[in-house]
């Protein structure tokens, strides 16, 4: 019984202020409410008398068409397989609401712009294009796959390469080398003159004889060390030709801004931390053929599709970590687990995403990537199914008792900003816990930031460098923003809030303040909100511009700090939101109306930021209690340094 009531429930779908900027006052209590908010599809599933027909798969296969009621009745899952699907923090809610991030989520999933045109990164895309936003927090539409897998010049291009020189390469490069490649490879030349010519003299078939020869084979050793180098990026940036992200006149060899911007596009378009380096994980990702890389992308929209419908979020980061799904690892190994957190919690939970979606696979007989490709031809506007699906665990509710815990981990308190990037052996983390009847389980375990030294503008626009701290102590999650967007405050310096557009103008990061996937908040925000005790003897909840929230700045959850506020990469922030609208009583608040206005000025243009709306908010009823410890602080000062401001994201 319990499992059917976890099934049906799988169907249901469960101004803001910057870290440190104006205190935010709460969602706004004239807005509509609900007990909870649910994809539309299950009160169709519930409403008497009706009959919603999904495709019952099993095996690989279609067994007809039944009643989703009924499906769910004998144990099934319903998986949402259509174009029409979000996350449940931008679903329609049961009272008829729609979060206004709804219709653009949308538009990113299918890779298109608001005038509904197609996006598309080329070999001068920036860190801020809309295309190729998985990494971000939108996961694309199966559409996109089906283009992808059919593309079938892209592939024979592809097969055409070998990519095995690339793991020539025993080092990570990136632009930062270009003078040192462009070095390299003048001196692969003059070797390479200098080898043909006494080959030449020598009348040899072969300059190799020479690696042999005592004058010689210094020289051919290093022209066989450039050589190697350069062989390795020439067939590395042939690949990112095929993709169209390179023209032929970049595949010389070179590392230039090019290079790199490709490389980012690669690695977004594969799940791979945008570094714009030529890593050991993209170079291990090259040697992969490109159907199988877009039958991963199958898999990573299966999953999120699957953990949407079970409302689970299990992902063994809590144990023994993520597990392969089809012998494949979906996510690059920095998302697995916060450096020195990698060791097993005590009873921590067992990934149950990872064999949910296996199990869905091979109901629908997404076992590589022409299958693949075969259903999405058959079924080209998507459809919802029924499949077998391991069971949830016990402790599943519509209600469950949860808690979380943020560790800071390795904390340094510098007086001053150090020189150096600290490296720390500890990174921080967030635990996610569930009261199973009496035993403290943990559910996932995920790396996050804590605050640093970032820079301040203050009253007489000076800029100083100032210690933005991350709250220590007992706060709760009870206000969720889904869509969110950020209110720069008055000391974020305005060079911050713009970029260079490279042709001598500037222009203002629209796409920070939100909404979307590259805002500061990133996809979802969670409050930390403290409660304290008044005279008498009431509570009030106090915000100090912390939160839990997505990042656009993948890569700074590795290695780098926030201005406070806890990051997270943004696909599990949205994890996170969704299971908690799955499994604790809310009131869907609604959009929030703002109206933040800030003229920003920078190197002689003036930009205006024009901000209506905070989010698309849900309140948690009861908030979720949250403990953030101040974690093992290894420097000789053991509080704050003097300089220290409130934080911001």
């Amino acid at each position: 019984m319990m499992r059917k009531r976890a099934l049906l429930y799988a169907l249901c779908v469960g101004g803001v202020a910057g870290c440190g900027g104006a205190h935010s006052r709460g969602v706004a209590a004239s807005a509509s409410s609900s007990e909870a908010s649910s994809q539309q599809l299950h009160s169709q599933i519930t409403a008497e008398g009706t009959c919603v027909h999904v495709a019952l798969f099993e095996n690989g296969a279609a067994h007809g068409e039944i009643c989703a009621s009924s499906a769910i009745a004998k144990g099934f899952t319903i998986v949402d397989l259509t174009e029409t699907w979000t996350p449940t923090l931008l679903a329609p809610t049961a009272d008829g609401q729609l979060p206004s991030f709804h219709e653009r989520y949308l538009q990113l999933a299918n890779e298109r712009d608001p005038d509904n045109k197609p996006l598309g990164p080329t070999g001068q895309a920036s860190e801020d294009d809309d295309a190729l936003d998985e990494l971000y927090g939108v996961v694309p539409a199966l559409a996109i796959v089906h283009s992808r897998l059919a593309d079938e010049s892209r592939h024979q291009c592809h097969t055409a390469i070998d990519p095995k020189p690339i793991l020539a390469l025993d080092r990570t490069l990136s632009q930062d080398n270009k003078n040192e490649v462009a070095i390299a490879e003048q001196a692969r030349a003059v070797l390479a003159a200098q080898l043909d010519k006494e080959g030449a003299r020598r009348k040899l078939g072969d300059t190799s004889a020479l690696a042999s020869d005592p004058a010689w084979k210094d020289r051919y050793a290093r022209w066989q060390k450039y050589d190697a180098q350069h062989t390795a990026l020439v067939a590395a940036e042939q690949h990112l030709r095929c993709e169209g992200w390179l023209i032929d006149k970049d595949t010389d060899g070179s590392f230039t801004w090019r290079t790199g911007n490709a490389i980012e596009n690669f690695q977004r378009r594969n799940f791979l931390l945008p570094t714009e380096r030529l890593d050991p994980e993209t170079r291990e990702a090259l040697q992969v053929p490109s159907k199988e890389l877009d039958f991963r992308l199958a898999l990573r929209i299966l999953r999120e599709r699957v953990v949407d419908a079970t409302g689970i979020v299990e992902d063994g980061t809590a144990s023994t970590g993520p597990q392969p799904i089809l012998g494949r690892m979906l996510d690059p190994e920095a998302m697995r687990s916060a450096r020195g957190h990698e060791q097993p919690m005590p009873n921590g939970a067992p990934d149950l995403v990872g064999p949910a979606t296996e199990a869905a696979a091979k109901a629908l007989g997404w076992t590589g990537p022409d299958e693949v490709r075969t259903f999405l031809e058959t079924h080209p506007t998507g459809m919802r199914v029924a499949v077998a699906l391991p069971a949830v665990p016990a402790y599943y509710a519509a209600h469950m008792e949860l808690s979380a815990e943020i560790d800071r981990g390795d904390v340094y308190y510098d007086e001053q900003p150090p020189p150096f990037r600290r490296i720390v052996a500890h990174r921080p983390n967030l635990v996610l816990y569930v009261d199973d009847h009496g035993t403290r389980r943990a559910l996932v375990r995920w790396p996050t930031t804590i605050g640093g030294w970032a820079d301040q503008r203050m009253s007489d626009g000076s800029l100083v460098q100032r210690w933005k701290e991350s709250d220590v102590g007992p706060r709760v999650w009870r206000d969720i923003f889904a869509g969110p967007t950020w209110l720069a405050p008055k000391s974020t310096p305005d060079r911050e809030l713009v970029k260079n557009l490279w042709n001598g103008h500037w222009a203002l990061k629209s796409e920070e303040f939100g909404p979307g996937p590259h805002a500061a908040y990133g996809m979802v925000l969670i409050e930390h909100l403290q409660v304290v005790k008044q005279k008498d003897g009431t509570e009030r909840l106090d915000d100090n511009g912390i939160g839990t929230h997505g990042s656009a700045s993948v890569t700074s959850i590795v290695n780098g700090s926030s201005h406070g506020c806890h990051r997270l990469y943004n696909q599990l922030a949205v994890r996170l939101g969704d299971f908690l609208l799955r499994h604790r009583t809310h009131l869907v608040k609604g959009e929030q109306p703002e109206q933040y206005r800030r003229f920003v000025r920078h190197n002689g243009e003036l930009f205006k930021a024009k901000i209506d709306t905070r989010g698309f908010a849900y309140e948690l009823t009861p908030p979720v209690p949250v403990n953030v410890t101040k974690g093992n602080i290894l420097s000789p000062r053991k509080v704050p340094p003097r300089a220290s401001a409130p934080a911001r994201p």
